[in-house]
C-alpha cells in the first residue's frame, strides 16, 4: 500500500486503548452503573467487545441503533388519544407519552439494564436533547427509567462518514479511541477458532494489511477486521463445499479488496498445497523432513494450520482427555523454529487451552507454556 493509504487518524484528543484493555474498561464501567463512549475504524470491535461484555456482566442489554431512529423515536409519541379517557367524573388534564418498546425492560422487571447505543456517529441531531436526559438522569420525558443502569456509545471516525456527536452529550460519558493492532487481533483470532490459519499467517507477516487507509477516499473497497473475519467465514464454507480456489479468492478480494486480496492469494495457494502435508501429521506421519524444505512463508502456515486444526479438535472434544494427535502435533512442533512456535501457539492453540486439556504433561507444552505466558504478561 501506499504512504497515502496509511493516512494517520487524529487522536480527536482521546485516551488510545487497545481492544484488551477497551474490555477491562467498559466491564468497570458497566460495574460502576457509568456511561462510555467508544470511537473507532470499522471492523475494530467496538461492538462486539461491548456486548461480551454486557453478557459477562449478567445484565440485560437493550440495542438500540441510533442511526434509524428521529426525536419520537427516542422521546416518545404524545398520547393524544389518551385525552378522552375518564377519570371518575373528569377527563385527564395532562397529555402521555407513549415510549418504544425497547424502554420496557428498564421500565419493568428486576433486572439491571445495559443500553448499547450503536452508530452514535451517524445519530441524527435532533436525537441530541433526549438523548442529554437519557445518559445524565436516566430518564425520559421526566420518567425515571429504574432498571437503566450504565449506558455505551459506540461511533466510527468523521473520515468513515460519521460525524462528531453533541459535546454536552460526550460530557455524559467517558470517551475513549480504540486501536486493534496486529498482535491483540490474532491473539483474539484463536480463541474461538474464526479466523482462517491461512489470514492469520498473511497478517502476522503484514500487520499493516489488517486495516485500509482511514480515509478511503473514492476506494469501495478496503481491509478491515470485519473484512478478513468475513473472509474466513466464506473460506470456511467454501472449502466445505469443495469450491474452486480461484472463486474463494475472488471472495477474499471482494471482502478486503482487490490490492490487498491479491497480495492474500499467495498465503491461500500456499494453504491448498499444504493440506495433504498437514493431514499426513494428523495420520501419525513423521513429516519434519517435507516441512524442513518448505520455503520460510510456507513454514509458517503450515505451523497456522497445525495449530488451527488442533485447536478446534480440542474444542469439539466431549471430555478433557487431550487426542491421539496432541503426541502428533508436540512431535512436530520439536522441529519448529521458536519463532513459528510461539506465533502459531499463540494464535490459534493459545495458553487456556493448553491449561484446559493439560497438556503441560508433554514436555514440549511444559516449555511452551512459559514463553506463552511471557510474551503475553
Amino acid at each position: 500500500m501506499s504512504k497515502k493509504d496509511n493516512l494517520a487518524i487524529s487522536d480527536f484528543n482521546l485516551q488510545k486503548l487497545q481492544t484488551k484493555e477497551l474490555s477491562k474498561h467498559v466491564s468497570a464501567t458497566i460495574h460502576l452503573n457509568g456511561n462510555i463512549a467508544i470511537f473507532g475504524m470499522r471492523g475494530t470491535g467496538k461492538t462486539a467487545i461491548a456486548k461480551q461484555e454486557i453478557a459477562k456482566s449478567g445484565m440485560h442489554e437493550v440495542y438500540i441503533n441510533l442511526s434509524v431512529l428521529e426525536r419520537v423515536d427516542m422521546g416518545g409519541y404524545p398520547d393524544i388519544m389518551g385525552q378522552q379517557n375518564v377519570e371518575g367524573s373528569r377527563k385527564k388534564k395532562f397529555i402521555d407519552f407513549l415510549l418504544p418498546e425497547f424502554y420496557e425492560p428498564m421500565l419493568t422487571g428486576n433486572k439491571p439494564v445495559v443500553a448499547l447505543l450503536d452508530e452514535v456517529d451517524k445519530a441524527d441531531p435532533s436525537l441530541w436533547a433526549p438523548l442529554l436526559e437519557f445518559t445524565q438522569f436516566k430518564s425520559i420525558n421526566g420518567k425515571t427509567l429504574p432498571n437503566l443502569k450504565s449506558i455505551i456509545m459506540t461511533g466510527n471516525l468523521i473520515s468513515e462518514g460519521g460525524s462528531r456527536p453533541s459535546l454536552p452529550l460526550l460530557d455524559r460519558a467517558e470517551k475513549y479511541l480504540v486501536e486493534a493492532d496486529a498482535t491483540s487481533w490474532l491473539n483474539w483470532a484463536g480463541s474461538d477458532g474464526h479466523i482462517h490459519p491461512s489470514i492469520t499467517a498473511y497478517i502476522n507477516d503484514n500487520p499493516k494489511h489488517l486495516f485500509g487507509a482511514a480515509d478511503a477516499e473514492d476506494r469501495y473497497a478496503d481491509p478491515s477486521p470485519r473484512g478478513w473475519h468475513k473472509a474466513s467465514d466464506i473460506l470456511y464454507a467454501g472449502e466445505q463445499r469443495g469450491w474452486d480456489p480461484d472463486l474463494l479468492n475472488k471472495k477474499v478480494c471482494g471482502c478486503v479488496g482487490k490490492e490487498v486480496g491479491i497480495h492474500y492469494s499467495n498465503y491461500f495457494e500456499h494453504y491448498q498445497k499444504l493440506i495433504p502435508l498437514i493431514n499426513a501429521l494428523y495420520s501419525g506421519e513423521d513429516i519434519s523432513k517435507e516441512y524442513n524444505d518448505l520455503e520460510p512463508a510456507k513454514k509458517l502456515i503450515c505451523c497456522m494450520f497445525v495449530c488451527a486444526r488442533f485447536a478446534n479438535q480440542l474444542d469439539e472434544l466431549q471430555t478433557l482427555t487431550p487426542p491421539k494427535s496432541a503426541s502428533y502435533v508436540a512431535k512436530f512442533l520439536q522441529n519448529v523454529t521458536y519463532e513459528n512456535v510461539l506465533i502459531a501457539v499463540r494464535s490459534q492453540i493459545q495458553l487456556q487451552r493448553i491449561i484446559k486439556f493439560g497438556l503441560d504433561e508433554f514436555p514440549v507444552w511444559s516449555s511452551l507454556i512459559k514463553d506463552i505466558a511471557a510474551s503475553v504478561s
